[in-house]
């Protein structure tokens, strides 16, 4: 594919977590001639795996070397600190470039859309792992530890690590990059009991098994499971049985490990983690705050693989003063693009994003959770990242007629409108001195959980 080294395709990437890198990636390794230029909100890239990874989870955080190696690329310009739809419309943008790739990821969680969720002390998943993983946006909200049991609805690896987080001895936390503010409050937590709650079976649940593993093994930690709960019907024995459904099979030998617990986890002063099944989330009550969370009990209609949770009229209450809601994330609104409401993810039709009456948008892509949803490992991002540059390559021939002059035009656009934006060497700043503070504390990295240090840092 030709285009000269005079007119190289101008890209942009709205959002700076791994598919955004990877978008660029694929792009680099395309054998076009290609400028690429990464709009982060906040000063600092890496996204889900500074903001979303568990703080416990440091190896995983691993993979921002990897990127750093994208961000340095000669043909690769980050500029931190630039909100699109604020500092920038999308429609400027397309005047500096050929493409823009919309990489943003599901910020905001899921609601159930059920009576009391907004009670104090319900909140969604994604305000507090924001919270704990020290995210500018959610260093105002407040977290109620006073409680003695906490209620967590949702069975992904979501929840378990709000779990381990709520359950975890707080010396282990402090090796970790939880903020500091946020360990004085975890540490003064009176949280003894929580209730992992799903409205389906074990068979259906979502966590991968290292992650439900990991749960039995924290640190006087009791986690229970009912033995009823594993007395599976013809469907869910069918599913378990079947072959390559491999998931399953591994989290229900841990179910039964889990079982064994039960009988054992009432009278010592271990901390308590049961995880309940068959349970749909009907009301949170309260009069301000939450008190507690009914739930109706369900059965399955349907064949394996395809039953549905029927809700009955056997309610359970659960007496709880704090719950967490896990049960999915959305992508962020742009004016002028559209949300599929259903998946949370922007509409699109293999990776080219469209407008609302299901047309394409010329120049405009997604790639990552806000195009396909929140599922996959960090690794996944990357095919689905291809997948996108793909379908940018067999598209170009329509763009690069236009000239397009990228970050210098951007750049002269931003200054002339006072925008203090932050280049990858202002974001390597701001990172030696996380990594020398966190150091004195003894952990990986002490984050600036405010827009403003990191900028006064620079």
């Amino acid at each position: 594919m030709n285009n000269s080294k005079n007119h190289p395709l101008q890209v942009a990437i709205i959002g700076s977590g791994p598919s955004g890198f990877y978008v660029a990636e694929a792009l680099l390794n395309s054998g076009i001639s290609t400028e690429i230029t990464i709009l982060e909100k906040l000063p600092c890239p890496y996204g889900l795996i500074r903001y979303g990874v568990a703080p416990d989870h440091q190896k995983l955080k691993g993979v921002s070397q990897t990127l750093d190696v994208i961000a340095e690329h000669p043909s690769v310009t980050y500029l931190g600190n630039v909100e699109v739809g604020k500092d920038i419309q999308i429609n400027e943008l397309m005047q500096f470039y050929h493409i823009l790739v919309f990489t943003t990821g599901m910020p905001k969680s899921s609601q159930l859309g059920i009576e009391g969720e907004s009670l104090i002390d319900v909140h969604p998943s994604s305000n507090f792992i924001g919270w704990y993983n020290g995210h500018p946006d959610h260093q105002s909200l407040s977290f109620d530890f006073n409680n003695d049991s906490a209620v967590i609805i949702g069975h992904g690896n979501v929840a378990i690590d709000i779990c381990r987080v709520l359950a975890k001895p707080i010396d282990e936390l402090r090796k970790s990059d939880i903020p500091e503010q946020a360990l004085d409050l975890l540490s003064q937590s009176k949280i003894n009991h929580i209730n992992l709650v799903g409205r389906r079976g074990p068979i259906q649940a979502k966590f991968t098994t290292k992650e439900l593993h990991e749960l039995g093994k924290l640190e006087n930690c009791n986690v229970a499971i009912h033995p009823k709960h594993l007395k599976l019907g013809k469907q869910c024995q069918q599913e378990l049985d079947e072959v390559s459904n491999l998931i399953a099979k591994k989290n229900h030998r841990v179910f039964e490990s889990y079982s064994s617990n039960f009988s054992t986890s009432t009278g010592t002063d271990k901390k308590k983690i049961t995880i309940d099944f068959m349970l749909n989330p009907k009301t949170f009550q309260g009069d301000k705050n939450l008190q507690s969370i009914v739930f109706e009990k369900t059965r399955f209609e349907g064949p394996a693989f395809k039953q549905v949770a029927i809700p009955s009229d056997d309610l359970v209450v659960m007496s709880s003063g704090l719950a967490f809601t896990c049960v999915g994330f959305k992508g962020s609104p742009f004016a002028g693009l559209t949300l599929d409401n259903k998946k949370g993810t922007l509409s699109n039709k293999n990776s080219r994003l469209i407008n609302e009456h299901g047309e394409i948008v010329p120049g405009m892509y997604t790639a990552g959770w806000v195009k396909r949803g929140p599922n996959g490992v960090i690794g996944t991002n990357r095919e689905c990242a291809q997948d996108s540059v793909n379908q940018i390559l067999e598209d170009m021939p329509k763009y690069v007629e236009k000239p397009a002059y990228g970050n210098k035009s951007l750049i002269e656009h931003l200054q002339a409108k006072n925008i203090q934006f932050v280049t990858f060497n202002d974001w390597k700043v701001i990172d030696a001195v996380e990594k020398e503070q966190g150091q004195k504390l003894g952990k990986p990295r002490e984050k600036f959980t405010s827009v403003s240090s990191m900028l006064a840092c620079i």
